[in-house]
């Protein structure tokens, strides 16, 4: 017969969390400019391939171009040199610059990787071209065919010219669809990053389907584009705006439904890390990481709006099951019944890290893992990763 301490202990470890995960792999990848292929690793890792790898890096701009992956199942780094070089030779009237023979050889950069699928041989990424002699720079769209390992796609997106002194532009990824192979990101202009009050940063949000580019849509905004996340369930896209509490500039964020065409501004907390949709889509959730607050919009009304306090300092919010929605935060992951929004349990970070926990970066495979990653785990630069399936 079960004793009733032993079964005491068995509901002490089910409500503390201690045997709600199993851990699928961990593993840590530093920074390493010394070999070649030069290693750097991402802020910002996500699942490519179907969820079989993560993105985990690149190589420095003064080594050859190419991206990082890990494989979850053989639990080894993958690296994938891109013949961006092949590409430049026989288009080099096409770009800023040239090849040097000190320091950064080439004129492109690798600005930010976007998809990698085995499935349709695909790769994409957007690039950034400038002169070692020149204040220019042109962005391009690539398409990379896996099958040939080739670049087969090259697409103007923006140019900064000479004379241009405040401009800064930024891309981000926002997802990729596999029943449809496709692919979207943003890309962003800021005309004056020390003006805060114009709507002066020029935004656009890009499709990349069949090997074609194309833009969605342009808008004006006083802010980044931010967090972006995307639900290919119902085609809809959401895009964040970064402003402090104390800063009161009131942020915005937008949500794009794909299938009606329609683009809707509406407010949102402040530091928005956490944004998700709920596996229907017909739910949003957003957390402050300043405040601990978490607004809970419905999708077709976006004015219809609950809001609750749960906890600072959390960098991801999402689900690893459909019925536990985890806001991961540097002192643990606190688990919310996502219909209630309340607490079901704590899993302390203190369980997988010894010391100082700061859990940026970590990303969830929605509805299936997460990737738990500590960038103060290792002093040399690595961080402690591990990926996480709720039991």
């Amino acid at each position: 017969m079960f004793s009733k301490i032993g079964y005491s202990i068995v509901c002490f470890l089910f409500a503390s969390g201690l045997v709600a995960q199993t851990i699928e792999s961990e593993f840590i990848f530093a920074t390493n400019f010394e070999t070649r292929p030069t290693f750097m690793e991402g802020n910002n890792p996500y699942f490519v391939n179907s969820g079989k790898w993560l993105y985990i890096g690149k190589t420095a701009d003064f080594d050859e171009p190419g991206v990082y992956f890990y494989d979850t199942s053989s639990k080894e780094r993958i690296y994938k040199a891109i013949p961006l070089e092949a590409y430049y030779l026989t288009h080099t009237t096409d770009f800023l610059g040239q090849i040097e023979t000190k320091g950064k050889r080439l004129p492109l950069t690798v600005y930010e990787f976007l998809f990698y699928e085995e499935g349709n041989h695909r790769a994409g990424f957007v690039v950034e071209n400038k002169g070692k002699a020149s204040k220019a720079k042109k962005y391009f769209y690539v398409g990379w065919d896996l099958n040939s390992n080739a670049i087969d796609v090259v697409e103007p997106i923006y140019e900064i010219p000479e004379d241009d002194k405040k401009s800064f532009a930024q891309s981000s990824y926002i997802g990729y669809s596999e029943k449809d192979q496709a692919a979207y990101f943003t890309f962003a202009v800021d005309a004056d990053l020390k003006d805060n009050e114009s709507e002066d940063v020029t935004a656009f949000i890009y499709k990349i389907q069949n090997q074609n580019l194309t833009k969605l849509k342009e808008y004006q905004s006083k802010f980044y584009p931010y967090t972006p996340e995307f639900h290919p369930e119902s085609n809809q896209i959401v895009i964040a705006a970064y402003a402090e509490a104390f800063q009161n500039r009131n942020p915005l964020g937008y949500l794009f439904q794909l299938d009606t065409n329609t683009f809707s501004p509406f407010s949102i907390p402040s530091t928005p890390y956490g944004i998700c949709f709920s596996k229907d889509g017909k739910t949003l959730y957003m957390a402050a990481a300043d405040t601990g607050e978490v607004r809970i919009y419905i999708t077709n009304n976006l004015n219809d709006v609950k809001k609750t306090k749960w906890g600072t300092h959390g960098h991801k919010l999402g689900f690893w099951k459909d019925s536990e929605l985890v806001w991961v935060r540097n002192s643990g992951l606190h688990i919310y019944d996502p219909k209630t929004l309340k607490q079901k349990k704590v899993i302390p970070t203190k369980k997988f890290y010894k010391n100082h926990v700061n859990v940026s970066g970590s990303v969830f495979l929605p509805f299936q893992k997460l990737m738990l990653r500590n960038i103060l785990e290792d002093p040399k630069g690595g961080a402690s990763n591990r990926i996480l399936i709720a039991e």
